[in-house]
């Protein structure tokens, strides 16, 4: 009969029983070679799903936002009976005119324009009308505390007027002596999502 000290099996037991609880449970196959790598492993992968959720979550707030301004657009169209509408959302910056505007950054993913420095002007292209506008309504979707400036021609560009959000602007006629090529121009200082131009 071997005869094993206490003291020996103590530390053969304390052994096993760490090499059983680091190595993967029996059957269990993988790239991993221990049940640390298999935890760490799946750490980075729920991390990644957490971020991707966090990322469809913020675009959908966005989406709701753009949604909501579209919709006050053709509310504010409707009520003072205003016969043409555009709306940009950023999707694209296909109504930007990138040979007078600078200064910005456009994000395709999310949908916004952000300034890059101190300066940005945003123009947009020229929308014929097809007729001579005399109002026009302005709504925009902005994200900061900076306070951005707004200005609008019907003369493509020849004469600019200052516009404000949310309120019925009129043409004047001592300023421009009309046109049917309207253009936008913002000196933007927060992020824009969006914006609407209504008129008639």
């Amino acid at each position: 009969m071997d005869i094993i000290s206490y003291s020996a099996s103590s530390k053969v037991s304390s052994l096993e029983e760490k090499i059983r609880n680091k190595i993967l449970g029996k059957g269990v196959e993988g790239k991993n070679l221990n049940i640390d790598e298999r935890i760490t492993s799946i750490e980075k992968v729920v991390e990644g799903l957490n971020s991707k959720a966090n990322q469809l979550i913020l675009n959908d707030s966005i989406n709701i936002m753009k949604a909501h301004a579209k919709l006050n657009t053709i509310a504010k169209t409707k009520r003072y009976r205003m016969q043409n509408m555009i709306f940009d959302d950023f999707i694209d910056a296909s109504g930007v005119d990138k040979t007078k505007s600078d200064g910005y950054f456009h994000s395709i993913t999310m949908g916004y324009i952000r300034p890059t420095g101190p300066v940005c002007t945003l123009e947009t292209i020229t929308e014929e009308t097809d007729r001579n506008p005399s109002k026009a309504i302005l709504t925009v979707e902005e994200s900061g505390t900076g306070q951005s400036s707004y200005l609008i021609s019907r003369d493509n560009g020849g004469t600019w007027e200052t516009i404000f959000p949310d309120k019925l602007f009129y043409f004047d006629d001592k300023i421009s002596l009309g046109g049917n090529m309207i253009r936008i121009k913002i000196i933007l200082k927060s992020t824009l999502l969006s914006y609407g131009l209504t008129w008639s």
